[in-house]
């Protein structure tokens, strides 16, 4: 499995430089990006993010990295709803078995800094995983408050807790860039995780990941640091 690891990642590198030089309007963001910084922990995908999406470009990029390593690939899903983001997603086949999942996104968000070597900012990133729990449903629970709507991932919540243990706390970053309302939003987001099942899946990420150390860090800058600022 390691060794499997291995050859995804180095793949996944030579991409994304394959991609980010000829396609300069392209870059890497997510896990991904955040893994090439960190290597924190393994992700399985490469999402690419442009601020001038064009439907027919996915398949020129994705034909460019195929003549260019001679794998093979096939189109999985496409997003063209007028109403929703326009994506692309494509199964690139790459040797021992791996298969390598490429997003294509329209990027409606304005980037904090400045894109560099192909890669959305550290600082990017962070607010892109912040913004994730502080969305809402446009709806109110039982004592009025809102009800969250933000994906429940293990992997975005665990790239919350190392950035916000090996770059900034996130009880500091959170409210340079969000409002004290969106606080409320992101506590009752993180509460939504089951705790057993937040053990396991934060096993299975990482193995070997001291989860009570994970966990007892996220409740003190959530739950008990960021509230303290709202006062």
């Amino acid at each position: 499995m390691g060794n499997k690891i291995s050859y995804i990642r180095g793949e996944q590198k030579r991409i994304a430089v394959m991609v980010t030089k000829k396609f300069r309007k392209y870059y890497l963001t997510g896990g991904t990006a955040l893994a090439f910084y960190f290597a924190h922990r393994f992700s399985e995908d490469l999402d690419f993010f442009t601020q001038e999406y064009k439907k027919e470009e996915p398949e020129k990029i994705i034909d460019f990295i195929s003549n260019e390593t001679g794998f093979n690939f096939k189109l999985d899903a496409e997003q063209d709803d007028p109403k929703l983001i326009p994506m692309k997603v494509y199964f690139l086949e790459l040797k021992k078995g791996c298969v390598l999942k490429i997003d294509f996104v329209q990027d409606f968000q304005k980037n904090i800094k400045g894109i560099k070597n192909g890669m959305h900012s550290v600082e990017d990133i962070y607010y892109r995983k912040m913004s994730i729990g502080t969305r809402t449903a446009g709806k109110l629970d039982i004592i009025g408050k809102e009800i969250p709507a933000g994906r429940q991932s293990v992997k975005d919540l665990f790239d919350i807790y190392y950035l916000s243990k090996h770059y900034r706390p996130l009880s500091d970053f959170f409210f340079e860039y969000f409002s004290y309302d969106k606080a409320e939003g992101l506590i009752a987001w993180y509460r939504g995780f089951n705790r057993m099942d937040l053990k396991v899946g934060l096993l299975d990420l990482v193995p070997k990941v001291n989860t009570g150390e994970v966990i007892r860090y996220l409740d003190s800058e959530i739950l008990k640091k960021l509230p303290e600022k709202l006062i």
